[in-house]
């Protein structure tokens, strides 16, 4: 996989009828010089009653608790109590192992993020969920318990989905302070056959859960921008294969 990620954050919990803003990131949570605003080809909050609204972004270059960094941000109200998701979606791109020293071989990238909230009546404390937890991406990370009321050193399982099937995949769990490519302490490793995984939240705070799955399938891309000295906008990428990633923003108190 690419090592840069995109996530997702808001507040997970809400009353309903109040207004938030919720954010987009690209790069690496633990080291905020490394973050900048992603290439978003859609950005939608699915609300409890099923509807799927289309959330405009802006860009910011500074954010209490990173500093100097780029990212996007939504502002949404949540009208109703019940379950939401927010959802990204990046625009496809590609990479190479090669440009930092990796094995050579172009690949497709596509990166899918959602953090979920949970908004309740104004004193209410817990309510049923009602919504989805499934933001409809092709690649899905489904938890089998409300994620907005995870408890540090809980053990939590959750299921991935491609094409709405369980599949087989690569996963990590990578507290936000973790350099989620090398620290010893980020859980990784392969789902089973359907789809099913734990992770142990054992840090109070945000975690970020990943699931990765190749496709040998090859095609080409369009460059939309120059990349360095490694392609310009508007030549012809030919790619041998396809890296999908998706991604799981949860909060544990």
């Amino acid at each position: 996989m690419s090592d840069h990620m995109l996530w997702a954050e808001a507040q997970d919990q809400a009353v309903a009828g109040s207004s938030q803003t919720a954010y987009a990131f690209f790069g690496h949570p633990s080291m905020s010089a490394t973050i900048f605003a992603p290439r978003i080809e859609s950005a939608f909050l699915l609300t409890p009653k099923g509807e799927k609204l289309k959330l405009g972004l802006k860009k910011g270059s500074w954010l209490p608790g990173y500093g100097h960094m780029e990212y996007l941000s939504s502002d949404m109200k949540l009208y109703w109590p019940g379950d939401y998701v927010f959802g990204l979606i990046r625009s496809p791109g590609v990479y190479d192992l090669s440009w930092h020293g990796g094995k050579s071989g172009l690949f497709l990238t596509q990166s899918f993020a959602k953090a979920i909230i949970h908004s309740t009546l104004d004193g209410e404390s817990e309510r049923d969920p009602q919504g989805t937890w499934e933001a409809g991406f092709p690649l899905e990370i489904i938890p089998e318990v409300s994620p907005y009321n995870a408890k540090v050193m809980e053990t939590h399982k959750f299921k991935v989905k491609y094409l709405d099937r369980p599949v087989k995949a690569s996963y990590y769990a990578s507290y936000w302070t973790w350099d989620e490519q090398g620290d010893p302490r980020v859980q990784r490793g392969i789902t089973d056959e359907d789809g099913l995984f734990t992770i142990n939240l054992n840090r109070r705070g945000m975690w970020i859960i990943d699931a990765g799955l190749t496709l040998e399938e090859s095609g080409t891309l369009i460059a939309q921008e120059s990349r360095s000295n490694f392609y310009q906008a508007g030549d012809v990428l030919e790619y041998k294969t396809i890296q999908i990633k998706s991604e799981l923003t949860i909060w544990v108190r």
